[in-house]
């Protein structure tokens, strides 16, 4: 079963944490979850080069840090 979250950027961590129970849990490359893009889960997995990103379908999309993506795990 998928768990609905919240996907945030940590600077002083350089990672991507998801909260589960209330706690964060570091993402890492090679990762897969879905991401929402408005009411659609599109499969994704996260990656690292210069920048973090995921790839959908194919698609490269660079992840904002300051932005907040749902996502389920």
């Amino acid at each position: 079963m998928n768990k609905k979250t919240t996907l945030h950027y940590s600077r002083e961590q350089d990672q991507w944490y998801v909260k589960l129970s209330g706690r964060p849990y570091p993402m890492h490359c090679g990762e897969s979850f879905l991401l929402h893009i408005g009411k659609t889960p599109v499969s994704c997995r996260l990656e690292l080069d210069t920048n973090w990103y995921v790839i959908l379908q194919e698609i490269a999309f660079i992840l904002h840090p300051s932005a907040v993506y749902t996502v389920s795990i």
